[in-house]
């Protein structure tokens, strides 16, 4: 069995350029995900000189963990929304990942780009009683919005659902390969191992630290999965984290992708004769045995890892501008491919200064309503939880060993006759760490942090790493 997900394995590790020396550009993108690719290619043909940076390698963070669905299928996402913001956001939100669709499908298809893109047929279930009249309001939903949807009751992947929706213009494909065709085709304006450490307003530019160099630029992208700062936007208010666990075990392809609607949720697709298979999704802050939660996986599955979303309190994306040439792509409430593809056209659009008709929808800055206001209390509430629960250690596993070494408070992990030493504050908000003995990684249950063995940074918020020297 591997700790780590299955599309790691199609990461090119081939050596790439890296930040060595001070630079000038129009266009700085932090992040090499499905986000910051997206961007670049968006960009790469305007008038500004656009480079992109990765802390890691290009994929290695968020996208390399997701199950990779193109579709507007999403959960319960237009319930939420329906809920939160009413019937009309919805369908804008619907409309905007029917476009997200068919940009990421339409690259991929004009550019010829070894991806396994493959169209499936997509099941939004239940298998509970209760939730059988809300799966009738989505059809209602999507059939009041003219896209062709049908009601089915026998399904191939489980035969305990009680209703499913169909949809049959939906796609899966491997993201990290449709990412590599991108890295080798813009290798010259790409940067790997190349980590943003801070930056400021200087005379209307912006000047980053990369690699202990300066990169000035007139525009600062940043599509990283959760960006570093807290302010000006204060995301703690805005969003939780939310954790789920993911197998993938040898199964015959089927060609369908499925999501249901219940709580904890499951989601379903195949891949070259396996089964992704997603299996509860829950707020870190309610995390209490990380391991535990890997136990469903652990006797038939051949590939286990997690990941971590963030939920906004809208159940909105954040994408657009936060300040003056500030832009920012985050918190798709798990649904990364379409909203990540769909921040680099609208990001695209705000900096060349042409309208688009989604920027007022998934402006960071938006304002609050009723609904909004009561999550942002309750989103505030589960960071503040997470934090209590780290710094209490109570998702700790049991062979980890609090210590205070040279004053410093360190938690002690022995492998193997092997011992790691590791600072116990995670350095973005100073929450504490615990381990992921599965995954074998430190992580921070706050905001998302991880770091290796070794303590160094794999994913931020964190711009640092956790070494204890």
């Amino acid at each position: 069995m591997k700790n780590y997900s299955i599309w790691q394995n199609s990461i090119n590790n081939l050596k790439k350029k890296r930040i060595d020396e001070n630079m000038v550009v129009d266009i700085l993108i932090v992040g090499g995900g499905i986000t910051g690719i997206s961007t670049l290619v968006n960009l790469i043909n305007s008038k500004y000189k656009t480079i992109l940076i990765e802390k890691n390698k290009c994929g290695s963070g968020t996208t390399s963990r997701s199950t990779a669905k193109i579709t507007y299928l999403q959960g319960d996402t237009y319930i939420n929304i329906r809920k939160t913001l009413g019937n009309k956001i919805a369908l804008e939100y619907l409309n905007s990942q029917v476009l997200a669709v068919n940009l990421l499908k339409d690259l991929i298809i004009k550019n010829k780009i070894d991806c396994d893109l493959e169209k499936v047929d997509a099941y939004l279930f239940t298998l509970e009683e209760e939730n059988l009249e809300k799966l009738e309001e989505e059809y209602k939903f999507f059939k009041d919005n003219n896209l062709e949807i049908e009601k089915i009751t026998d399904v191939m992947f489980d035969k305990n659902v009680k209703m499913a929706l169909k949809i049959k213009d939906s796609y899966v494909f491997n993201p990290i390969k449709y990412i590599n065709y991108w890295v080798d085709k813009y290798r010259d304006y790409i940067y790997e191992n190349s980590k943003l450490e801070g930056f400021r307003k200087v005379n209307g530019y912006y000047e980053c630290i990369v690699n202990g160099k300066i990169i000035k630029t007139k525009y600062l992208v940043m599509a990283s999965h959760y960006p570093y700062f807290l302010i000006p936007l204060g995301l703690p208010f805005k969003n939780y984290i939310e954790t789920s666990y993911i197998g993938v075990k040898k199964s015959t392809n089927k060609k369908s992708s499925a999501i249901s609607i219940d709580k904890p949720c499951i989601s379903i697709r195949y891949y070259n004769n396996n089964l992704i298979y997603l299996n509860n999704s829950l707020k870190s802050a309610n995390i209490k045995d990380i391991n535990k939660n890997f136990d469903y996986f652990k006797n038939n599955f051949d590939y286990i890892w997690s990941n971590n979303d963030l939920i906004t309190n809208d159940y909105l994306p954040f994408i657009g501008g936060i300040e003056d040439n500030l832009f920012l792509a985050t918190g798709y409430n798990t649904w990364g491919m379409t909203n990540g593809v769909l921040a680099g056209y609208i990001i695209k659009d705000l900096i060349l200064e042409k309208q688009n008709k989604y920027e007022e929808l998934f402006n960071p800055t938006r304002g609050l309503n009723l609904h909004k206001l009561g999550r942002v209390f309750t989103d505030l509430y589960s960071n503040i939880k997470a934090f209590t629960k780290s710094n209490k250690n109570n998702v700790n596993n049991k062979s980890v060993i609090n210590k205070t070494i040279k004053g410093k408070k360190v938690l002690i992990y022995k492998d193997n006759n092997k011992e790691y030493i590791v600072l116990n504050r995670c350095p973005h908000l100073k929450c504490g760490i615990v381990f992921n003995e599965t995954e074998r990684v430190w992580e921070c249950l706050c905001h998302g942090s991880r770091f290796t063995l070794d303590g160094k940074c794999i994913n931020g918020p964190s711009n640092f790493d956790i070494t204890f020297k």
